[in-house]
């Protein structure tokens, strides 16, 4: 009887192994046919490039600084005429639907960050990113440090001012979105354009495979 006893226990946790390997492999195969828009990211495991920046508030703004909460990354300048606001302006109000009409307890943050710290300085992103959330936070550096981290995450901004001649100059960037999760893994990536629906139910689906 012993005998019996010890083989059905191994074949119960057997089994409960194989059980508990098909459902991670079937939850993250899953997850990217059950997105919208996004392009999953989670599972290569790579976290946010390592980086050193400043926040609207004049504070060290480092991967600690976002550690324990759901961030939107946003790349851009405050002179940007339509593709800054109107991205601010769709993630704003992700965040809001997402904390209003789905509940979510956890804490989401709007990270913008300014490719123009020519012109960005605290006060002009504090100024800017307050008029969009209360759950928005600008960060720029110098050239020296930012320069890097726009290479590690793979976002190109080119300034065009006529070699040096234009004073109200534009920025050619991209407009990507990338959201970051609590442990600073990198979740995903959204291509524009970018629709307040698609990101919240993306935002929903990625937070449900979560661990």
């Amino acid at each position: 009887m012993s005998k019996f006893i010890i083989l059905l226990a191994a074949i119960v946790a057997i089994s409960f192994g194989v059980y508990s390997y098909q459902q991670n492999i079937v939850s993250s195969g899953n997850i990217a046919k059950q997105l919208n828009h996004a392009t999953y990211l989670y599972d290569q495991k790579s976290a946010i490039a390592n980086y050193q920046l400043t926040d609207h508030n004049n504070n060290i703004f480092t991967p600690d600084s976002i550690k324990g909460a759901w961030t939107f990354w946003f790349f851009g300048f405050t002179h940007c005429p339509d593709i800054c606001p109107i991205t601010l302006g769709t993630l704003s109000a992700s965040v809001n639907k997402l904390k209003t009409e789905h509940n979510i307890k956890d804490k989401i943050k709007i990270v913008f960050v300014s490719v123009d710290p020519e012109r960005d300085n605290i006060e002009a992103l504090k100024t800017y990113v307050s008029a969009f959330s209360q759950d928005a936070i600008g960060v720029t550096a110098d050239d020296e440090k930012l320069a890097p981290f726009l290479k590690n995450m793979g976002i190109i901004a080119i300034k065009q001012d006529n070699d040096g001649k234009l004073s109200d100059y534009l920025i050619d960037h991209s407009s990507a979105v990338y959201l970051i999760a609590p442990d600073t893994g990198i979740s995903a990536y959204f291509g524009a354009p970018h629709e307040v629906k698609n990101i919240v139910e993306d935002f929903l689906t990625i937070q449900k495979f979560y661990k």
